[in-house]
């Protein structure tokens, strides 16, 4: 857990995050292949690897450092491309970003200097630049 995705690991909340989304194993039926933990770590790998779903579903299926991140041990099964996107799905339905923030904080308040402070990323661009002008690349 030296590497750059163990540190992530480490700074996540796991056991928290998993009961604030209410993901839990089904108990009758088929079991999913990620484990609740799992499926969040997908969806933060998706974010520290910044690629594709079909890429990451590449990566995933051939990268055990990616396995373990994902709670999930695939030996000779090989993902399909469309889980990550069930699972984003199911996530955004039980997504509550207050309570989120809430668990992220109460973890990481040892690490925040200014804790009263907000920083958020304000970047927008033009989308639609037909000749880029001295004013419109400035802008």
């Amino acid at each position: 857990m030296e590497g750059d995705l163990g540190k992530i690991h480490a700074a996540i909340p796991w056991d928290d995050l998993v009961n604030t989304f209410g993901i839990h194993e089904q108990s009758t039926g088929r079991n999913y292949l990620f484990s609740p933990k799992g499926r969040l770590g997908l969806m933060f790998l998706k974010h520290y690897a910044n690629c594709s779903d079909k890429k990451l579903i590449e990566q995933l299926n051939s990268n055990l450092d990616y396995q373990f991140f994902c709670d999930v041990e695939l030996g000779f099964e090989r993902l399909t491309n469309k889980i990550v996107s069930q699972i984003r799905c199911e996530l955004s339905e039980k997504l509550e970003i207050s309570s989120v923030e809430k668990v992220l904080f109460s973890f990481w308040k040892g690490q925040i200097e200014s804790a009263n402070q907000i920083v958020m990323d304000a970047t927008c661009y033009e989308s639609e630049l037909s000749y880029p002008s001295i004013k419109k690349l400035l802008w």
